[in-house]
C-alpha cells in the first residue's frame, strides 16, 4: 500500500507544478472577460470619448431631465397662472382701476408672474426627479447588459424615497413604496412594448445618439456653407477693388 502510493504521489504532483497549455480552456468556471464587466460597462458610460463627448447613455439621462424640467414648467406654470387669474378676478371686483388697460395689465403681470414661479418652481423638482429616475435605471440596465423590471422598481423606490426624504420616516416608506408600485406598471408597460415591436433600450439609446448627431452634423454643415459664402462675397469684393485700385506693394501704401 505504501509503495502504490509513494509510486502514484509524482502523477499527482505534476499537474499542480505543471504550467497550463495555451490551448486549455475551463468551460466550466469560465471568467468574464475584464473588459466586458459590469463596472467596466458603468465606467464607460460615466467617461468621456476621445471628442470629450458624453456616452449615448449619459446622453438620454440629460434628455431625460431636460425633458421632464420642459413638461414640469409647463404644468406648473399652466396651473399657478390659471389660480392666479381666478384668484385676481375674485379679489378685484370691488377694486377701483384708472382704466381698463390699466386692469388688465395688471392682470397679465400677475398671471405672469404667477406662470414664472410655477415653471420654476414644478421645472426643477420634476427634472431632478425625471433625471435621477432615468441616471438610476440606466445605470443598473448598462450593468447588468440587459432592460428587466428590476432597474425600474428600483429606480422608482430610490427616487421616490429621495423625494420624500424630507418629510420624516414614514414619508420617505411612503413614496419609496409608491415609486416602486408606479414604476413597475411603468416598466411592464415598456417591457411590453419592447417585446411586441423586438427591441430593446440599447437600440433606442443609440438612435437618438444617432438624431443627436446627425442634428448637430447638419448644423455644422449649414455653418460651414455660410461661411462660405459671406466668405465667397467677401472675395468678390476684394477683387473689385483691387480691380479699380491696381494692386499695390505694402511699401508703396507706406509711403
Amino acid at each position: 500500500m505504501f509503495r502504490t502510493v509513494v509510486r502514484l504521489t509524482p502523477s499527482f504532483l505534476m499537474p499542480i507544478f505543471r504550467s497550463r497549455n495555451n490551448n486549455d480552456n475551463d468551460l466550466l468556471n469560465k471568467n468574464e472577460d475584464a473588459s466586458n464587466s459590469g463596472w467596466e460597462r458603468v465606467k464607460k458610460m460615466y467617461t468621456r470619448n476621445e471628442f470629450e463627448e458624453v456616452s449615448f447613455e449619459l446622453h438620454n439621462v440629460i434628455q431625460s431631465a431636460c425633458c421632464g424640467a420642459f413638461v414640469g414648467a409647463c404644468f406648473g406654470g399652466f396651473v399657478k397662472s390659471r389660480n392666479a387669474y381666478l384668484y385676481f378676478i375674485e379679489n378685484n371686483q370691488a377694486t377701483i382701476f384708472k382704466s381698463t388697460t390699466d386692469a388688465k395689465k395688471k392682470l397679465q403681470d400677475h398671471v405672469t408672474i404667477a406662470f414664472a414661479k410655477g415653471a420654476y418652481t414644478y421645472g426643477w423638482r420634476l427634472a431632478i426627479f425625471t433625471g435621477l429616475f432615468s441616471l438610476i435605471a440606466t445605470t443598473i440596465s448598462v450593468y447588468k447588459d440587459e432592460t428587466s423590471l428590476v432597474e425600474y422598481i428600483t429606480a422608482g423606490a430610490l427616487t421616490g424615497a429621495l423625494y420624500k426624504a424630507n418629510l420624516g420616516l414614514a414619508a420617505t416608506f411612503v413614496g419609496a413604496g409608491l415609486g416602486a408600485v408606479l414604476s413597475a406598471i411603468a416598466g411592464l408597460a415598456i417591457l411590453g412594448l419592447l417585446k411586441v415591436t423586438g427591441i430593446t433600450m440599447q437600440d433606442i439609446r443609440r438612435a437618438m445618439y444617432r438624431i443627436k448627431e446627425a442634428r448637430q452634423d447638419q448644423y455644422n454643415q449649414a455653418l460651414e456653407k455660410s461661411a462660405k459664402i459671406k466668405n465667397d462675397e467677401l472675395t468678390m469684393h476684394h477683387d473689385s477693388l483691387v480691380a479699380m485700385k491696381g494692386e499695390k506693394n505694402v511699401g508703396e501704401l507706406v509711403d
